[in-house]
C-alpha cells in the first residue's frame, strides 16, 4: 500500500458499521482489512476484483462510474473508481441507523486524491 493511501485511510477509518474495506492501487496491487468474522480476506479480494471488472466493463459502453453502490441484505458495497485504475471498496453493514454521509465523503475524498 502506498504511504499516501495508508495515511488517507488511517485518518478516516474505521467508520461506524464498516465491515471491511479493500483497495486496488493503480499498479493493480490489492490491500484490505476486515472487521467482522462473516467476511474472509479471500471473499473481500474476489468481490473487489468483480466490482472493479464491472466498473471497467461499463467504461466500454461509455459509462464512466465514479462511485457505485450495491445493496444486499447484510451489506452495502460501495466502490469508488479513479481514472488511474485505483479503486476503493467499502463493505458497510446494511443498517438504517448508519449515516451515509461519512461513507460518501470518504469515497469522494478518495476519488480526489492526487495520482500516485
Amino acid at each position: 500500500m502506498s504511504a499516501a493511501l495508508r495515511d488517507f485511510l488511517a485518518a478516516r477509518l474505521p467508520l461506524p458499521g464498516l465491515a471491511a474495506w479493500s483497495a486496488r492501487l493503480a499498479d493493480r496491487t490489492v490491500t484490505h482489512e476486515c472487521f467482522v468474522s462473516w467476511l474472509t480476506p479471500a471473499q473481500i479480494e474476489q468481490i473487489l476484483a468483480r466490482l472493479a471488472l464491472a466498473s471497467e466493463g461499463l467504461q466500454h459502453q461509455h459509462i464512466h462510474p465514479i462511485r457505485s453502490c450495491w445493496v444486499f441484505e447484510p451489506v452495502r458495497l460501495y466502490l469508488a473508481a479513479r481514472p488511474d485504475g485505483a479503486c476503493l471498496a467499502l463493505f458497510m453493514e446494511n443498517r438504517p441507523d448508519l449515516p451515509r454521509a461519512a461513507t460518501e465523503n470518504l469515497l469522494d475524498a478518495f476519488t480526489a486524491l492526487p495520482a500516485g
